[in-house]
């Protein structure tokens, strides 16, 4: 997996208790996550992160919101031939 570290422009659907990325731009493509395999949170002072490893196609990502920010990286990516 390719470390990024680039902010990306997420879509999210936020449900009751449950903040759920839906897709996300990145090098100007439309990637729709088809799964979250795995959420879990950082800290660093009295920031919290919010970390998503998710599934688009055949394709890995892992997504980080910043609660204090209020912004979205993509903190990794594993691509395979096909594209999303």
């Amino acid at each position: 997996m390719s470390v990024i570290g680039e902010p990306i422009d997420v879509w999210v659907l936020f449900s009751r208790y449950r903040m759920q990325p839906h897709s996300f731009i990145w090098r100007h493509r439309l990637i729709k996550i088809n799964k979250i395999n795995l959420v879990h949170t950082s800290k660093d002072g009295s920031a919290i992160f919010y970390h998503f490893s998710l599934s688009a196609g055949n394709n890995f990502y892992r997504l980080k919101f910043d609660n204090l920010k209020l912004a979205w990286f993509l903190e990794a990516a594993e691509e395979g031939e096909q594209s999303c």
